[in-house]
């Protein structure tokens, strides 16, 4: 099922608290589907424990590294990732 954009403006007048709470976990429910189907190997980011251990540093210098912006990250509810292509970059130099 394809979002209807008319339902996530809130544009329709008769559309319920309920419609649009169902289309929501609908649309939430195909994202998680399409997350379970790709393999986790497949990922291009690592978390903050596999920078930690390629690099050989502590929670405050990779703490201090994003603070300076000195290395990319994104951070996800209260996970952080890192992107693989950064690190393949920087080793390749």
């Amino acid at each position: 099922m394809i979002l209807n954009t008319n339902m996530m403006k809130k544009t329709d007048p008769q559309l319920s608290e309920e419609q649009f709470l169902t289309a929501i976990l609908t649309l939430l429910s195909e994202i998680l589907e399409t997350l379970k189907k790709s393999p986790v190997n497949d990922m291009n980011y690592y978390d903050s424990a596999d920078v930690k251990q390629l690099l050989n540093i502590s929670d405050s210098t990779l703490h201090r590294l994003r603070k300076l912006n000195d290395i990319p990250h994104i951070r996800i509810g209260r996970k952080i990732f890192y992107p693989k292509s950064f690190f393949n970059n920087a080793l390749k130099k």
